[in-house]
């Protein structure tokens, strides 16, 4: 059964990619998607679209995102996507000095 729904808390994202098994994709001309293990891709709730990665690690946010319905992976050219997973998002905390919020 797909998901229509995946809800990410940002506050602990790291163990929200391992634990739900998804990415964070960045697709150009679409933004934040999550792309699951079953390649379905899930996009940003309207109000968040505009935020920016850090920005949602740093506040410690929960976003909603909606399963897209129809959408083609195989017409996302590989140069068209970047898909990041536990370690990269890692790499981009480290690299940009974000501090998680403790609530």
């Amino acid at each position: 059964m797909k998901n229509k729904k995946i809800i990410v808390d940002f506050k602990d994202v790291l163990s929200e990619l391992e634990q739900k098994k998804i990415k964070l994709c960045f697709i150009e001309k679409k933004g934040l998607l999550i792309e699951d293990e079953h390649k379905e891709f899930y996009q940003m709730e309207t109000y968040r679209h505009s935020s920016c990665l850090d920005k949602l690690i740093e506040e410690g946010v929960s976003v909603e995102f909606n399963r897209v319905e129809n959408f083609e992976s195989e017409n996302i050219k590989d140069w068209g996507k970047e898909a990041w997973g536990v370690s990269e998002v890692k790499a981009f905390i480290t690299r940009n000095n974000l501090q998680m919020i403790d609530n």
